[in-house]
């Protein structure tokens, strides 16, 4: 018992103090050790939580930050309530040395014994503090592709674009693309009829690629026409490329292609389909 505990229980069973009984005094005074354990507990997780938010700046949204943030604030609240849990047992006459003994050779045969929940974790470790990705990010695992809801030491969910959610184990991880870390390119293919006047067609596209770039904000820089790609039988087929924000490709896919038939049509190009010529003999 401390001195302060010491103190009040004395202060408690005096005929001049509160006159109480030795055990009632005994077990308000445990109740109490208990209580303010608990609350300091519960002050030290709530405080030590915003120090972590603030020093890693997650109020700037960084994904990483956030990843991280949230993992150190688990790691942290199982230590404080861990300690917490041992000054309760203390308070309450416990001899907390044979404990944390047992506790400890538990936790290295546990480790013996779960070598694939280790090998999860050790794996988590890495991809959080490497940065390989964070939450919020597209990616595409093991075949998998998708945006990360979460990201723990263990586990690692992905929902892909129907909502389909796949859970995985860290350590099971043997493949990962990141999508959102640079641009995606937007490909754009056409056709015109071999009739058609290139350099006049390269003009054309010079002064497309630049309106493009002007009309859509996901549209990193300028984009580029790259010019024949192939002599088809039936068309002469051209590529554009544009860079795009991340995953933003796609949409920018469907309207420039609408865009470049609205130009072809207004200046006269023409659009060929395939088609078979017969040639008498």
């Amino acid at each position: 018992m401390s001195n302060l505990s010491e103190t009040l229980y004395e202060f408690m069973i005096d005929p001049t103090g509160l006159n109480m009984n030795e055990t009632i005094a005994q077990l308000s005074i445990t109740l109490v050790s208990i209580v303010i354990w608990i609350i300091v507990g519960v002050l030290a997780t709530k405080i030590l939580k915003v120090i972590i938010f603030k020093s890693m700046r997650v109020n700037k949204n960084e994904a990483r930050a956030l990843t991280v943030a949230k993992l150190l604030n688990s790691i942290v609240k199982y230590v404080v309530w861990f300690i917490v849990a041992l000054m309760i047992l203390g308070a309450l006459n416990v001899n907390v040395t044979p404990f944390i003994a047992s506790a400890g050779v538990i936790g290295l045969a546990i480790g013996f014994g779960a070598q694939e929940i280790v090998k999860d974790f050790i794996s988590g470790f890495f991809i959080i503090f490497e940065g390989s990705f964070n939450v919020g990010e597209i990616v595409e695992i093991d075949g998998f592709k998708g945006t990360v809801l979460s990201l723990g030491l263990r586990t690692t969910v992905i929902e892909n674009w129907l909502g389909e959610q796949k859970m995985m184990t860290n350590g099971n991880i043997s493949s990962m693309i990141n999508y959102s870390r640079n641009d995606t390119i937007a490909i754009i293919d056409f056709g015109v009829g071999y009739e058609t006047d290139l350099n006049k067609l390269n003009k054309y596209m010079l002064d497309f690629a630049k309106n493009t770039f002007t009309k859509y904000d996901v549209i990193t820089e300028t984009p580029q026409f790259l010019g024949v790609m192939e002599l088809a039988d039936s068309s002469i087929n051209l590529r554009m490329i544009i860079k795009t924000e991340t995953m933003k490709h796609f949409q920018v896919e469907r309207d420039v292609r609408k865009d470049l038939v609205g130009m072809l049509l207004s200046k006269s190009v023409e659009i060929p389909f395939p088609q078979v010529v017969i040639h008498n003999a």
